[in-house]
């Protein structure tokens, strides 16, 4: 019951009538008539950051003339990035995104989530929020709280920012920095934190859970110290992308899967995604969730990397429908596809990319798949 006032709590603001309204509305059609709505629409408005995190998945999809915290753009401007093979996409601008708002918010979607990269680096952050029309939705913005202070959280909340999600990985401060690859972010992301609850912001602190770090002390002593900023622990489950491509030994175990299950059942202030689905409790790529590259990629979520179609060529509403014929989206699965099934990944998430930086398409996969195939079997012969 505490994690459904948890819900209620951080989505319901008094001052957005018209957002109760909605909320109300899909409630009512998911238990009355059985709809399946989308939820969250996770949108990373580009790939810049400041920090050098040890786990970044962002690496797969940025510019390869470009590492993190070196814009490609010579004026230093993150919006001039380009996508990874250097040939250049141009980014969603605030007037296409606002056109895809509308189209998700029909498919039931009310939470507009931003992240990068660094998102707080971009100058129009603020267009992007006003776009996803925040009197109707629930906002939030998923930063590592390094870049903000008083003036920019406040500018955030007169925008329609409901939420801040701020990174934390230890509750050491040497380990969180180490990590992140610059000292003082843990002091300064826990000074965040704090500000943003005293002026008025919920806040959810995010963490990387891994099988190395699960059973840790300092993971112990992280949900501790989370908790008793009275603040929702929100737990990614490593995933082998990005930087930890390939590294299987971070994935956690059917074990791991059983002891996080029973973390979460017993600390209402921590959870992971199956905790926050409106019908089911599973993964809910695709169903309730979509991740939104700047470049207009859709894809199930930030760690699968296979495009299930553009938005500058499709309707959200067709590339949604046609991947929930695939089985593997088509219910709630019971594990993470990109944390805990390795035969997943292994078919669909290596690698797969083309030279402009596009992550390949799952049609594309099968055809390269059957070319393979051919080759083989002509080598045979």
């Amino acid at each position: 019951m505490h994690k459904y006032w948890l819900n209620f709590k951080y989505a319901v603001s008094l001052g957005k009538p018209l957002l109760i309204w909605r909320l109300v509305k899909t409630y009512l059609g998911i238990i009355f008539y059985g709809k399946r709505p989308l939820r969250y629409v996770d949108f990373a408005i580009g790939y810049s950051c400041n920090l050098k995190c040890d786990h970044c998945f962002a690496t797969a999809l940025e510019d390869g003339t470009m590492r993190r915290g070196v814009p490609v753009d010579k004026n230093g401007d993150p919006r001039k990035m380009l996508p990874r093979g250097g040939v250049g996409r141009e980014r969603i601008t605030p007037q296409e995104y606002g056109r895809i708002v509308s189209e998700a918010m029909a498919l039931g979607a009310c939470n507009f989530s931003f992240q990068g990269g660094e998102p707080t680096l971009y100058p129009d952050l603020l267009d992007y929020i006003r776009a996803a029309q925040p009197s109707q939705n629930v906002i939030s913005v998923t930063t590592n709280g390094t870049l903000l202070d008083r003036e920019k959280i406040a500018a955030l909340k007169r925008a329609g920012v409901d939420i801040l999600t701020i990174s934390l990985d230890s509750a050491c401060a040497e380990v969180h920095d180490a990590f992140r690859g610059m000292s003082g972010t843990f002091a300064k992301s826990l000074a965040t934190i704090k500000l943003a609850k005293e002026m008025g912001l919920h806040v959810t602190v995010g963490a990387v859970v891994s099988h190395e770090n699960l059973y840790s002390d300092d993971f112990n002593q992280l949900i501790k110290l989370v908790t008793g900023l009275d603040c929702i622990l929100f737990l990614a489950l490593a995933s082998p992308v990005g930087e930890w491509a390939n590294n299987a030994n971070i994935m956690i175990t059917p074990e791991d899967r059983e002891y996080l299950d029973d973390l979460c059942a017993t600390h209402p202030l921590v959870r992971t995604d199956f905790e926050a689905n409106w019908v089911d409790h599973g993964c809910g790529a695709m169903k309730e969730i979509i991740y939104l590259t700047p470049y207009g990629d859709v894809l199930p979520c930030p760690f699968l990397h296979t495009s299930q179609g553009n938005v500058r060529e499709q309707s959200l509403t067709a590339i949604r429908a046609n991947t929930l014929t695939n089985p593997y989206f088509a219910t709630y699965y019971d594990r993470c596809l990109a944390a805990e099934d390795p035969d997943y990944l292994a078919r669909y998430n290596k690698g797969f990319y083309k030279e402009n930086g596009q992550p390949l398409t799952i049609g594309e996969i099968h055809e390269s798949e059957i070319h393979q195939r051919e080759k083989v079997g002509d080598h045979s012969c």
